[in-house]
């Protein structure tokens, strides 16, 4: 996976990882193989981009796009991340190469990463991802852009489809009510 589908990987901020793949969320009519228009109506049509943004201004904010992460690396829904968690996030957005010390950023020595802690990570690890994704430089994500970058990521060997074995990438996305909850009790990050 090259460094550009990595820190595309970083854009699919936020996704709850306990539910149901794309497949079943977008529903049979979408069948299994997805081509990016395909993939952006069936996402446009599950609520998580609006969920995400929380301002509702149609826009991304680098703080509700790292809130966001925050609510996917908390795979427990606990609101902290644990050593586990932080090596599950890592290596599904910067790869499975990626080696950072959880310890590095738990700097109460709780084993836990709270939103502060992970402000820190975020800042330098996400920061100039973010600023790819930003493809037009107005330092806000829209919901074309943010959508591009999921659709780049998971598409793992660049056919422009993205199939059934690819999904996996998605597990338990798409549930725009769920993470809207977790980030109203997440607060801030960075």
């Amino acid at each position: 996976m090259t460094i550009k589908h990595k820190l595309y990987a970083a854009a699919a901020t936020a996704a709850l990882l306990a539910g149901p793949a794309t497949a079943q969320m977008f529903g049979d009519e979408y069948g299994t193989d997805y081509d990016y228009d395909t993939f952006t109506t069936g996402f446009g049509g599950t609520g998580y981009y609006d969920a995400l943004d929380t301002d509702d201004d149609t826009f991304l904010s680098e703080n509700e796009y790292s809130t966001g992460l925050y609510a996917d690396y908390d795979r427990d829904n606990d609101r902290l991340i644990s050593d586990e968690e932080f090596g599950l996030g890592t290596e599904r957005y910067l790869g499975a190469d990626y080696d950072t010390d959880f310890a590095t950023y738990d700097a109460n020595d709780d084993g836990f990463l709270d939103q502060e802690e992970f402000g820190a990570f975020y800042g330098e690890n996400y920061t100039n991802y973010y600023a790819d994704l930003d493809t037009d430089d107005d330092a806000l994500l829209s919901e074309d852009e943010y959508t591009a970058g999921i659709y780049d990521s998971a598409d793992l060997d660049d056919d422009q489809v993205v199939t059934i074995e690819e999904e996996g990438w998605f597990e338990g996305w798409f549930d725009g009510d769920d993470i809207e909850a977790e980030i109203q009790e997440v607060g801030e990050v960075y």
